[in-house]
This record gives structure tokens, sequence and C-alpha cells, in this order.
């Protein structure tokens, strides 16, 4: 195994108890200081609010480090974006917690040399610049994230020889997710390379969620699997695709300046005021950091049939999914009008795409459900509704939460609903002759319920994943929701688009 980037292979830290500082979102601006006295909640969903003051002067509207050929150089203290903010105050209010913990693996198959897998995955680390972050306060309590070399584990394990080597290396990478990072001393970043068969390995990786997310973590395999092309058949890699952290922090500088937040910020209180409190799965429990998982596998003929389906009801294959996901909800709660929350990207421009931070959003969605409405007209009003709300996307959604709560009252505010993704880019990897495909181990903090589709090439099929908080839901439940939604995702494929909407055959539980 090669030697760390920037020093000697440090060993894992448990975290100490901070102190909560007082502290805001603050909004850098050219020349200025800002002060700002407001209530805060908690990513995670709760309405914690802690006590709210800080200033931050930035002379030019811009704050940086030096970068040599893409890689941060020496230390350099940057402003926090406003999604990690968020996770730095969850965090902090439960500083031993383990939900911001991040981690999935590449199932490779075919000859693999683990050397230079890690010298590729700790050369695109440094090119991306971001992920040897530690997190500290500045005197005043504002936080800051003091940006270096990272410094990480890169383990590799030989488990070929076990009774179950596949279900022993994943064991092993449940503890890692299950053991806590201290924010202030790092690493916030691991990975381990697992021999399971003579030409299979698992290569794992994890993260915290506040120095990443999942298209973070794509951009950084894919990132690994050119250098390690590169260095295999011993030839230039391309330029590395990676922009510095400052551009997400001024992006969110300017945002909050403009008039585009003020926009955003009323319609999204609208949006509150008007938000019904039916329709609701399960009363909402403490997120959990790991979850129960469902799956329910659509062969290549069905993807075949959503993407014709939604070519005739002239919308995106993401919305019609969405949609789908919404009538599903309105079969199991009979509400008329259904709630959740879609997961967006949050980067609108190309270089906030080359950004690795957690710059990911959560769209809250209000759709209201015709039971008598034919298929074209109910996705068509799902398909609206989504619309709407993406033009006004870059709204956090932690600030919509504390709206919803600042009007139904803190003991008991309306809740979103459960999380809806579809992940629908390439993940999967070529190394050399050996191929990779990814697979998810936890996505980060669960509230109640997460529904998500991993949308493959059409010759994989797509596949319908739910992870439920097991302190509101059962196996069985979370088995029953993947495959309900599964079946109805397939039957509103096949439907006559002047049909009538299908009608549930069971319910889930």
């Amino acid at each position: 195994m090669g030697a760390p980037s920037g020093g000697g292979r440090p060993s894992r830290r448990w975290p100490s108890l901070l102190a909560v500082p007082a502290l805001h979102p603050v909004a850098y601006g050219p020349g200025s200081a800002f002060r700002c006295v407001c209530p805060f909640g908690s990513t995670t969903g709760g309405n914690t609010t802690p006590a709210a003051v800080c200033a931050q002067v930035v002379t030019d509207g811009r704050v940086g480090g030096r970068r040599s050929h893409g890689v941060w150089s020496g230390n350099v203290r940057v402003p926090l974006t406003a999604g990690q903010l968020e996770i730095w105050i969850s965090q902090i209010l439960e500083p031993v917690g383990t939900a911001y913990n991040v981690g999935d693996y590449y199932e490779i198959t075919g000859a693999l040399d683990p050397a230079l897998l890690e010298q590729a995955a700790r050369t695109a680390v440094d090119e991306a610049g971001s992920l040897g972050a530690r997190f500290v306060t500045e005197a005043d309590g504002t936080p800051v994230q003091e940006l270096g070399p990272a410094q990480w584990e890169f383990d590799v394990l030989d488990l070929s020889a076990a009774a179950d080597p596949d279900a022993q290396a994943v064991a092993w990478m449940r503890a890692d997710l299950a053991r806590p990072v201290d924010l202030t001393t790092g690493p916030l970043i691991g990975a381990a390379l697992i021999k399971v068969s003579a030409d299979r390995h698992l290569w794992y990786r994890r993260v915290h969620h506040i120095v990443a997310d999942g298209h973070g973590l794509a951009a950084l395999a894919r990132r690994t699997a050119d250098l390690y092309n590169a260095l295999h058949s011993g030839t230039r890699p391309d330029p590395h695709p990676f922009e510095p952290l400052t551009v997400a922090v001024e992006h969110d500088r300017a945002y909050a300046a403009g008039r585009t937040y003020r926009s955003d910020q009323e319609f999204w209180a609208k949006e509150a005021a008007a938000w019904p409190v039916t329709g609701r799965l399960e009363a909402d429990a403490p997120p959990a950091s790991a979850a129960l998982q469902g799956r329910h596998h659509l062969p290549p003929p069905a993807v075949t049939a959503i993407q014709e389906q939604s070519e005739r009801l002239a919308v995106p294959s993401a919305h019609f999914l969405i949609a789908a996901t919404a009538l599903y909800l309105r079969q199991i709660t009979g509400a008329d009008e259904v709630t959740f929350g879609c997961s967006v990207g949050g980067r609108s421009t190309r270089a906030l795409r080359g950004v690795v931070a957690p710059l990911a959003n959560i769209l809250p969605l209000r759709v209201p459900v015709d039971p008598d409405a034919s298929v074209r007209d109910a996705v068509a009003q799902a398909d609206s509704r989504i619309r709407q709300a993406m033009r006004h996307h870059r709204y956090r959604y932690e600030e919509f939460r504390r709206a919803l709560a600042t009007v139904g009252g803190p003991v008991d505010p309306p809740g979103v609903g459960p999380l809806v993704n579809v992940v629908n880019f390439d993940r999967d990897l070529r190394l050399g002759a050996a191929r990779g495909s990814v697979r998810t181990l936890t996505t980060g903090p669960v509230p109640a319920l997460s529904l998500f589709f991993d949308v493959r090439s059409p010759s994989e099929g797509t596949t319908v994943s739910v992870e439920a908080n097991p302190a509101t839901y059962s196996v069985e439940e979370t088995d029953g929701h993947a495959e309900g939604l599964g079946r109805l995702v397939v039957a509103l494929a096949a439907a006559e688009p002047t049909a009538p909407l299908p009608t549930p055959d069971r319910r889930p539980g």
C-alpha cells in the first residue's frame, strides 16, 4: 500500500464533545460586515433552533487559497457553503452521531492492480481539493473549514478465504460506517479494497456528508478510473474536472444577496402556508444512521415501457417516475394531496458541477391527485408541480422546514413526507480489463422513508430501492413499499394514456 498523500497514515480519531457556538449562515459580500440574528433548524428534519449570532467580513467578495495543478497547497480557511452549515449544525448537536457517514462500494470483476487503484484514488482526492477539510470555529464562533492535504486510510484486505467473503466484507464496511468521526480533526474520508475471490474485489468508500454528496462521489469514482487507466496504460491522463470549493461559496453568497433568493423565499412561504397536514405515512422519528432496505427490480422490458410511456405523455422519464411515486403515496394514504421531498443536484452551472461538496438540495413537492383522473392528466398534474417548484430549487430545504414549523407550530409541524430520488447517471467503471458496478450502503440520515430509483442501462433494468427508519417501519413494510411502488410503475407504463389510474392490489405492511 502506498503512503497517504500529505503525510503519514493517521489513526482514526473519536470526536470530542464540542460546545455549540451561537451562529447563523452569514451573507458574504464585498467590503461588508453582515450580522444575522435568526432561529436555525436541523438538517435532519428537527426544529432545533440554536441562538444565532455571527459576523464575517470579506474584503473583496472572494475567499480562496493557492492551487497548484488543481491541488490545494498549504492550509487555507474558507467559509462553509449553505448546505455544509446545515450539516455542521446537526453534527455539532450530536457530535458522536454517525448519520452523516455516507458509504458505497464498487464490485470490481476482472484483473485489478491494487497499488494503482490506491494511487489513482489518492490523486483524485488531492485534485478535488476539498476532502482534506477540518471544520473549526473562529474566535467569535463562526464555523469555517480549513483546507489542506487530505490524510486518510486506504486499507487493503483479503477475505477470499472466508466462508462468506462478501457478507464478511459488507459487515466490515458497516462497522466502519458506524464509527464516529471528528469534524475538527478528520479524516472525513476513508476507503478499502477487499479481495473476495481470485477475480473480484470490493472497493469501499466512506465520506462524511459535509464534504461530498452523491454527485461528488460519482465524479471522484470516474476520475479515479481515468487516472487508473492512464497509469495502467502508461499514458497521460486528461486534465481533472474539478473546481475549487470557493466557486460554491461565492455562488451561495451571490444568491443570498440577490433578488432570486427573495423571490424564492416568497414562493416557499406561500407553499408552507398551504401545506396540508393530512396524508402522512407515519409520524416522524429521530433520523437513523442505519436503515432497513427493500428493493424491487424492474427488468429491461419495463424500463423500455417507461421510456416509451414518458415520450407518449411528453414528460421526462425522471418526472414520470416522480409522478408514479406521488400516485403511489395517494394509493396508500388516501389523501387528495400528497407531499414529499425530491432530491435535486443543486449544480446549475458547469463550474458548480466540478465542485466536490454537498450541494444537493431537497425540493418539497405538493401534488394534488384526482383519483378519477386519467393516467395522462394525473402525470401532467405532477409534471406541472415539479416544473413550478424547480424554478425555485435553490432555496434550502431546511429553511422551508423552518417555515413549516412557524406556520404549524413547533410542537407538531406538518411533515414534508418521504424523500424521493431518481439516480439516472452512469456510475459503472472500467478499470483496465476489469469492470466495476456500484452498490449503495447508506446515503445519509433517514428521517422516515426514502424512495429512490437506481436507473441503469436499458439492458440492466432499474431498481426501486426503499430506505426506511427502523424506529418507524418494519422489514415487511419496507419490502412492501419497494414492491408496491415497483408494481405501480410497471402498471402506469403499460396503461393507455387515456385509461383511468390503476387501483392498488394491496397495502404494504
